[in-house]
């Protein structure tokens, strides 16, 4: 949401086609602006058949080769395949009436049901796309099916260069330096500083903001913090968010006896989110590659805490250390490590100068690196590479 919006302060003509309805009641002040421009479709309807004899009657070879590339890039993973099947009428309406509006360029997050729609309007129209791959798709699927789908695209933008050499080893015809890096970007202006209170013998307040699964690798901060308990430390760990091992991680604190260290939040609205992050000490998200292959890209919670010039404690997974420089705008500790990661909290916890640098730091990473506007002024050059003319306007 945040990305389109800025694309249309870039003079980006942007134009949304979703492949799904919306299902959340509250609609983000931001997003209301998008609702002109945003196009949705039943999964069949007297439209839609209409589409699919246009495209047989117009060039039946282009509609069998969007149908069959659309299977090759899906046959390995039978879940996938019945999607796509589902979703493929819907996309071949929404390739007519991208060709009806004269749209030049389309942009496709994820590896996954976005890509294949992106690459059906390729082969029926013959418009280019971008893929942007993130985590889940690139990492959790079939990595022939992801070949094949990121293969098909006229180009390829992704979060960090972790990701770049993961496309390129896994591609062979997608060369590293062909690939465009994008990084998530942020408001900034949204997350500023708090202030801090006075330690004076107040126990410190470390916050942990994300799924309770195992890629956030709640359970190794859990431990962390009973190696801070034994060190004679006080301190207080917020876990924000919900998920799988809830049950699981509550039975955890409870063994280990830190009721009084650990208070897992659940969920919370956005609002309450910045204010502990905010009203916090130190943010740590000890992040993994879990067993099944899940891990983050680069994790937006990440983000934003730096930019509230919170002092991160984190590991070097995927995408990460190109925002977390170990001792530059932030602290890394080992994957699946709870001792390293005691260690490293325990530093920021005895150095006051220490945080505050690396608050600084890492708030002045975000502002030179990750702040949407320039993210969004990246994607709208990289999609008039694309667009014939290199006119000042692009759809």
């Amino acid at each position: 949401m945040r990305e389109m919006y800025w694309l249309r302060e870039c003079n980006v003509d942007v134009t949304i086609f979703s492949l799904l309805s919306p299902v959340h009641k509250i609609v983000h002040d931001q997003a209301k602006e998008l609702l002109p421009v945003t196009h949705y479709s039943a999964f069949i309807s007297p439209k839609v058949i209409k589409a699919q004899f246009y495209f047989l009657l117009r060039s039946p070879v282009r509609y069998f080769k969007a149908f069959f590339n659309m299977i090759r890039q899906t046959f390995r993973e039978i879940t996938v395949l019945l999607r796509v099947l589902l979703l493929f009428p819907k996309s071949v309406y929404f390739a007519q009436q991208i060709e009806k509006m004269g749209i030049e360029h389309i942009h496709a997050h994820f590896v996954w049901l976005e890509g294949i729609a992106a690459g059906i309007a390729k082969d029926l129209v013959g418009i280019t796309f971008t893929i942007h791959p993130h985590a889940f798709g690139l990492f959790m699927r079939n990595q022939k099916d992801v070949r094949a789908e990121l293969q098909n695209a006229s180009g390829v933008v992704t979060i960090s260069t972790y990701h770049t050499e993961y496309i390129a080893n896994l591609c062979p015809k997608i060369s590293q330096n062909e690939i465009d890096i994008v990084h998530c970007g942020l408001e900034v202006d949204r997350y500023i500083p708090g202030p801090k209170q006075e330690q004076n013998g107040k126990a410190f307040r470390v916050v942990a903001v994300g799924d309770l699964r195992e890629k956030k690798g709640p359970e190794y901060l859990i431990d962390a913090c009973a190696l801070l308990a034994k060190r004679g430390y006080e301190f207080h760990c917020d876990f924000i968010g919900h998920g799988n091992l809830e049950n699981k991680l509550q039975a955890q604190i409870d063994q280990l006896d830190l009721k009084e260290n650990i208070t897992l939040c659940g969920a919370q609205p956005l609002p309450k989110v910045l204010q502990k992050l905010q009203e916090s000490d130190i943010f740590a998200l000890p992040c993994v590659v879990a067993k099944d292959g899940d891990r983050d890209g680069i994790p937006n919670v990440l983000i934003e805490a730096m930019a509230c010039e919170l002092p991160v404690v984190t590991t070097p997974v995927a995408g990460i250390p190109d925002l977390v420089i170990h001792g530059e705008t932030g602290m890394l500790a080992k994957e699946r490590d709870a001792e390293t990661l005691a260690d490293a909290l325990e530093k920021l916890i005895e150095d006051k100068a220490l945080r505050e640098r690396l608050g600084k730091q890492g708030r002045e990473k975000v502002l030179d690196e990750f702040q949407i506007q320039k993210s969004a002024e990246k994607l709208a050059g990289i999609y008039k590479k694309f667009i014939n003319g290199n006119t000042t306007d692009a759809n």
